[in-house]
């Protein structure tokens, strides 16, 4: 998957002189591709104090499904961090 891009742009100047109209017309013409997906997975998320667990996708806000994020990849579920005091 080969993707051309224009050859001379001037991003950020403030001179218009620097850039000529085949370059703007370039510009505004170049569209990344969107032919790449992105990668979702499905994380099981666990409760670190009570170990009550569920499903999402990595994508998903936690408390949606009733969990709150303590810290990278760590979670209480809504009862635990009400006692803990984290909610």
């Amino acid at each position: 998957m080969s993707t051309s891009r224009p050859s001379n742009l001037h991003y950020g100047s403030s001179s218009s002189s620097s850039s000529s109209d085949s370059d703007l017309s370039a510009a505004s013409s170049y569209r990344p591709s969107m032919d790449v997906a992105s990668t979702v997975s499905v994380e099981i998320i666990r409760c670190m104090r009570c170990a009550s667990a569920t499903e999402m996708t990595s994508t998903d806000d936690p408390s949606l499904y009733g969990m709150v994020r303590i810290s990278t990849g760590l979670y209480y579920c809504d009862r635990c961090a009400k006692k803990t005091g984290f909610k």
